[in-house]
C-alpha cells in the first residue's frame, strides 16, 4: 500500500484522466510524481480494480505494468474496444525481445514502454498515444511490417474504402508506408505540415485505420 503520508501533488480540474495499474507501490508513486503536474493519476493494483473503475468513468489513457496482465489476457483491450470511445493501452515492464513487443501490439496496446526510461521518455510516449500514434522502438516496427508482410487478398469491403481515397491521399498514405514523417511528406508534395494531417484525418475516417502504424502496414503489403 502506498504511504498515506506522502504529500499529494495538486491536480488541476481540466488535466486528462489516466489510470496506471501496477503491482510496485514504489513505482506507483514515482510515476505519479512524474505525470501528476499534467494528468490526472488514479492508480490501481490490478487490472479488475481498474476495469471496475471503467465502468464508472473513462479515461484518456490506460498505463499498465506487464505484470499484471496473464500472457493470453486481453480483457484490458478487449474491455476498451466495447466501450464508446476506445481507450489507448501502453503497457510498462523491463526490456522485451521485438516478438514479445509484436505480440503486446497484436493484443491491442498502442505501445510497450520500457520501464529503465520513466524519467526521460513517459511523458513523451503518453502524449504521442495521445495524438493517435504508438511508441515502440523502430526495430519492432520493422519486425511487426516484415511479419505482417503477405496479407490475405483485400476483402471488397477494404477495396471499397481504398477506392474512396482521393489521388492525394493515397500519396499521403503510401509516403507513410515509407517511414516518411509528416514533415517530409509536407516537403516532397509541396503541401502544408497542416495540410498532411487534414489528409491522415480523412485517410483514418474512411479506411477506418486507427493509426499511422496500421496505416503503413496496410499500404506496405499492398506492394
Amino acid at each position: 500500500m502506498i504511504n498515506p503520508t506522502m504529500p499529494t501533488m495538486p491536480v488541476k480540474a481540466d488535466n486528462p484522466m489516466l489510470y496506471c495499474i501496477g503491482q510496485d507501490a514504489n513505482q506507483l508513486v514515482h510515476i505519479k510524481q512524474i505525470l501528476s503536474e499534467q494528468y490526472d493519476v488514479h492508480d490501481f493494483s490490478c487490472v479488475d480494480d481498474a476495469q471496475s473503475a471503467l465502468a464508472q468513468k473513462q479515461p484518456n489513457l490506460i498505463l499498465c505494468h506487464l505484470s499484471c496482465l496473464n500472457s493470453e489476457d486481453q480483457s484490458l483491450f478487449s474491455h476498451s474496444d466495447a466501450s464508446a470511445e476506445r481507450v489507448r493501452v501502453l503497457i510498462l515492464g523491463p526490456k522485451l525481445s521485438v516478438l514479445e513487443q509484436i505480440s503486446i501490439l497484436k493484443q491491442g496496446a498502442r505501445g510497450y514502454f520500457q520501464e529503465e526510461l520513466l524519467d526521460d521518455k513517459l511523458l513523451i510516449a503518453i502524449e504521442l498515444i495521445q495524438r493517435g500514434e504508438v511508441w515502440v522502438e523502430r526495430h519492432v516496427i520493422a519486425g511487426l511490417i516484415d511479419e505482417l508482410n503477405h496479407a490475405p487478398t483485400l476483402s471488397s469491403e477494404q477495396q471499397q474504402k481504398l477506392d474512396s481515397l482521393s489521388r492525394k491521399e493515397l500519396e499521403v498514405a503510401e509516403l507513410v508506408s515509407h517511414g516518411a514523417t509528416n514533415k517530409m511528406i509536407a516537403r516532397t508534395m509541396n503541401i502544408t505540415e497542416r495540410t498532411v494531417k487534414a489528409h491522415l484525418t480523412a485517410i483514418f475516417q474512411k479506411m477506418n485505420i486507427p493509426d499511422r502504424l496500421s496505416l503503413a502496414i496496410f499500404f506496405r503489403d499492398l506492394r
